[in-house]
């Protein structure tokens, strides 16, 4: 007898959350996204649940009649309850009661497909309606369009269900006194590579490996953060994370979270790594550009590790113009003077991989030249220098560290030590390394962080 793989595929999820700065109305979206799983599952009967996470469905059904039902009814109560979503659909006949990799690959195949075909949005306009200016989309009533009124109540309805979580109403609840933000995206390694030989090597189904897969991620999500923390979720399922938070708490948090999912992950099945980018900014930045860096950091990260290694990006936006990583790098983090060229960019920072500079020895870096008699605002000046002459600048650090050790406020054999640890060719004497087959200094990203956090209490 004949069975029926069915896949659906949500696009629009970020520009949906992100295309907005009020804070209530990206909780809101959050929410409605959630839900969008138990959509599915409480009006259709499927008999078995493959996938169902960040968007993403496949399911197996026996009877023709309830795929069929499916297909006609969910792309319209996703598209109702969530103006500006749409959803691709797609069926693969099968002959098993278990699908085979090469029928979900034909399912794939077959949704991206769909994907590419262009949809018509609910919220249409013509010239004759009069626009919401925030979004250029119809209104609906006052001041707001027929999504913006679906994000405000589903935000309500989340308070009114949890009644103790810490409400934040603004984006500038999140911000420490320098008025930063973080927005963090974390992201599994090495999926496309286990999911194939889930069965031969895990004796795992694809469904209860999703239900695994998601537990874990939210389980470390809820160890990594304490009470201390200003944090908010925006999307958490499956392997796929992105938050907002206070910019003192983004370091500490990923670091807390990826030691979570590898551990959560090895616990459920077998041990998972992730990479997160963390884009710090100010809290009246465009929230959806910060999530595009954060997400592309990510990316940065992955290519690093060669998805294998847990590790992290970050970088604090500071221009209104920032187009690209690879091109600021380029045009900002790169420093040419008249004997060498010096990039500044000297993550990724590593979780615990061996000859690689790690997360924990980054924040111990930071604490300690965030003590009293430390040099680092004349290593500010030795950093500028060294845009202008090697030797220059060479002096100058000699200068900067004989200064220091004759004050004997600071510890300079401890920072020394605590720089070896760092990478074994740094010291005090010596701020530029090889790296990655080139010259890097980690000092910029010292005097970026140190500039938009405060010390821990």
């Amino acid at each position: 007898m004949s069975r029926y793989l069915y896949g659906a595929s949500v696009q629009g999820i970020q520009e949906f959350i992100f295309k907005t700065n009020k804070l209530q109305e990206i909780v809101g979206a959050s929410e409605i996204v959630k839900n969008i799983s138990k959509l599915f599952e409480e009006n259709f009967q499927a008999d078995e649940i493959l996938l169902n996470a960040a968007g993403n469905i496949k399911a197996l059904f026996y009877s023709k009649e309830e795929c069929e039902k499916a297909v006609l009814e969910f792309s319209k109560m996703v598209m109702q309850q969530a103006y500006g979503i749409t959803i691709s659909q797609a069926v693969v006949k099968i002959e098993r009661n278990k699908a085979t990799q090469n029928e979900i690959d034909e399912l794939e195949r077959k949704l991206k497909i769909q994907r590419n075909k262009p949809s018509i949005p609910l919220d249409l306009s013509i010239n004759l309606m009069k626009l919401n200016p925030s979004t250029a989309k119809p209104m609906v009533n006052k001041d707001e369009d027929r999504a913006t009124s679906q994000k405000l109540k589903a935000y309500q309805k989340f308070l009114d269900d949890n009644p103790r979580n810490k409400e934040f109403k603004n984006i500038s609840d999140f911000s420490n006194a320098k008025n930063k933000i973080a927005v963090i995206h974390i992201d599994g390694n090495g999926l496309g590579q286990l999911i194939p030989n889930l069965k031969k090597e895990y004796n795992l189904e694809l469904s209860e490996f999703s239900k695994k897969l998601d537990a874990a991620t939210k389980k470390a999500f809820s160890d990594a953060r304490d009470e201390s923390m200003s944090i908010r979720e925006i999307v958490l399922g499956g392997d796929d994370v992105t938050v907002i938070c206070n910019a003192n708490d983004a370091l500490r948090f990923t670091k807390n979270f990826l030691e979570n999912f590898e551990r959560e992950t090895q616990n459920s099945f077998t041990k998972l790594t992730a990479c997160a980018g963390i884009a710090y900014c100010n809290e009246k930045y465009p929230f959806h550009y910060a999530v595009d860096l954060a997400e592309e950091l990510c990316g940065v990260a992955k290519k690093h590790s060669e998805r294998e290694s847990s590790c992290l990006m970050f970088h604090n936006i500071q221009s209104s113009n920032f187009q690209s990583w690879e091109k600021f790098v380029e045009d900002e983090l790169t420093i040419k003077n008249d004997e060498q060229t010096i990039r500044c960019d000297f993550g990724a920072y590593y979780l615990n991989k061996e000859g690689e500079a790690t997360i924990q020895n980054f924040i111990n870096t930071l604490e300690a030249y965030r003590c009293d008699g430390s040099p680092i605002s004349r290593l500010r000046n030795w950093l500028s220098e060294l845009y202008k002459n090697d030797t220059n600048a060479k002096n100058l650090l000699h200068r900067i560290n004989q200064v220091t050790q004759e004050k004997a406020i600071w510890n300079c054999e401890i920072m020394d030590k605590n720089l070896k640890f760092f990478n074994k060719e740094l010291s005090n004497d010596n701020l530029i390394v090889d790296k990655d087959g080139k010259k890097k200094t980690p000092i910029y990203d010292i005097l970026q962080i140190l500039s938009i956090t405060e010390a821990q209490k």
